[in-house]
């Protein structure tokens, strides 16, 4: 629902603000005063062509903003997330148009700059308007599917949402078939190329980790001659000793004995022999560690080589299929399943086909399902808009569908169709985007609103001049059915009749007014008391004659 709506120099308004509230608000005031400005307004604010030419003379700028309130609109809520846009805890957002003079405008979303298409994309799912502009539904050939298929129920629905899962189905089994409907040539020197790449591998044996371990083998060889060096001068140091040293392992030795023979005198000992003991064993532990680390750094010039020749292979190997020997073999297991499935390919291809076949036969068992059951509630659709239409004056309208069956499957079916119209006997039916009369629309779309009431998505409607060239009976009863819809819906109305002014739950009085030579439109909310002196003006009577106003008072309480 629209809450609120501001509008800054366009055409002749300087600066209106309106609250409106849900049901029935009406516009009314004396030919001229800018009554279509505001509708202007309103089809700029959801996305309607903007001109240059509509901002205010001396104004470089205008602007329309709009709050709404979508707190119980998850469709808006979908769309805002699709493209991205910031959804505000209450539920309300904040559509603003900025139109330039001479330049490009601005739009903007909960106050985020938007391309018009993802503006207005969102400002239909809010508003329908219905008059001489092109922001309306009806206008929209893609929505009358839409219409008839709500108007359908459940059971039309359901059937509706099988066949747009089934599509689904074919969209993803026809993907499939495309991933696998590679050039042959190309799959052949594919599988040549995996078959290499795991014969190169499997030739390597790399195992994570090894070149790491390697690495430090090149070091120890290429610093061999030292290592060997200080490994022997350590043994000679602790076991083997200098002429005239003594070793000191030979001299721990001795400490020993001696410790083990004040264990005679003295059970104290005991602890000082045992950790005399367990340095010796620790010496002769790192003995024959020193025997066998030196054993190692006897250099090999062949074991050298090997150790060289290994890992330019492993580097090889991580140059061509990955950063580590650990991705080496990830790759390695990858390219297995790949040339296994590139080898399935045939018998997959087969599969799908068969798999597709299948699915499409179910899409157009359910499709034609869909297409019969539409036909059936298209006739009852038809007549009861064509009964609207005489009791909104218009005895003669026709109103029928036209039916194109789609040779390629869709989600919504084989179906599309477009609302033909004829409003004068002789007239040929045609397509409602060739409706000239701004209030025939109006009045189709009265008549398709009362219809669709309970089934309609889009909470605000505005009918610009709805009682265009009617009268008498026909105007009460259009007054009554906008009051019919107002009950489910947000109805904005521009109208010069009192029958239809009168039933509205807010009331706003639009003139236009000169002050210092400069002339601009305001906006009024009426009061009780106001309500009744503008509907003795729309009546042609004067206040002060009693008759006029008894009548004007007398439509209020209709309401």
């Amino acid at each position: 629902m629209l809450l609120e709506i501001n509008i800054e120099n366009l055409a002749l308004i300087r600066e209106v603000s309106l609250s409106l509230g849900p049901g029935l608000n009406v516009l009314t005031g004396e030919t001229g005063a800018g009554k279509s400005i505001v509708v202007d307004a309103m089809n700029l604010l959801v996305g309607g062509r903007a001109l240059g030419e509509q901002v205010r003379t001396g104004s470089e700028r205008a602007y329309v903003e709009g709050l709404f309130d979508c707190s119980e609109l998850p469709r808006v809520s979908r769309r805002l997330a699709e493209f991205g846009l910031p959804v505000s805890e209450d539920g309300t957002l904040m559509l603003a148009r900025e139109v330039v003079r001479g330049g490009r405008g601005v739009c903007r979303v909960n106050g985020r700059v938007v391309p018009l298409a993802m503006y207005r994309s969102i400002g239909e799912l809010l508003v329908d308007l219905h008059g001489q502009h092109e922001h309306q539904s009806l206008l929209r050939v893609d929505q009358h599917l839409e219409l008839l298929d709500h108007f359908g129920g459940s059971d039309l629905l359901e059937r509706r949402a099988l066949v747009e899962d089934l599509y689904r189905r074919l969209i993803h089994l026809k993907e499939e078939q495309e991933k696998l409907m590679l050039d042959e040539r190309e799959r052949a020197r594919r599988i040549d190329y995996l078959r290499h790449a795991i014969a190169d591998i499997e030739r390597i044996k790399p195992c994570p980790g090894e070149e790491e371990e390697l690495e430090k083998e090149r070091e120890r060889l290429r610093y061999g001659e030292k290592l060997a060096s200080l490994a022997r001068e350590i043994t000679d140091d602790l076991f083997d000793g200098y002429s005239n040293m003594i070793p000191a392992y030979d001299l721990l030795s001795r400490a020993a004995d001696k410790a083990q023979e004040m264990i005679r005198y003295d059970r104290t000992a005991e602890m000082l022999s045992a950790a005399l003991q367990e340095i010796k064993y620790r010496l002769e532990d790192l003995l024959d560690f020193l025997r066998e680390y030196r054993e190692k750094l006897d250099f090999d010039p062949d074991h050298a080589q090997e150790v060289e020749e290994r890992l330019y292979a492993l580097k090889n190997l991580m140059r061509k299929y990955g950063a580590s020997l650990e991705e080496v073999c990830a790759y390695r297991e990858q390219a297995a399943a790949e040339l296994e499935e590139l080898g399935q390919m045939h018998s997959r291809a087969e599969k799908l086909a068969e798999e597709y076949a299948e699915v499409l036969h179910q899409y157009e068992t359910v499709g034609n399902e869909l297409s019969a059951l539409r036909r059936e509630k298209a006739a009852v659709f038809t007549a009861a808009v064509v009964n609207e239409l005489r009791s909104l004056g218009m005895e003669n309208a026709r109103f029928d569908i036209a039916w194109e069956s789609l040779t390629v499957p869709t989600p919504v079916g084989s179906d599309r169709i477009e609302f033909l119209f004829s409003a004068n006997p002789g007239e040929p039916l045609k397509p409602l985007a060739k409706i000239a009369s701004g209030g025939e629309m109006s009045r189709v779309m009265l008549a398709l609103k009362v219809i669709l009431a309970e089934t309609d998505q889009i909470p605000t409607l505005i009918f610009d001049e709805i009682d265009t060239g009617i009268g008498g009976r026909t105007l009460q009863i259009v007054g009554e059915k906008l009051s019919a819809v107002a009950r489910t819906k947000q109805v904005l109305c521009v109208t010069h009749s009192p029958h239809i002014a009168g039933r509205g739950q807010r009331h706003f009085y639009i003139e236009k007014k000169t002050v210092d030579n400069q002339t601009y439109t305001s906006v009024h909310l009426l009061g009780e008391q106001e309500r009744v002196k503008e509907l003795v003006r729309m009546l042609g009577g004067a206040e002060d004659e009693e008759v006029t106003r008894s009548h004007a008072e007398q439509i209020l309480r209709q309401k």
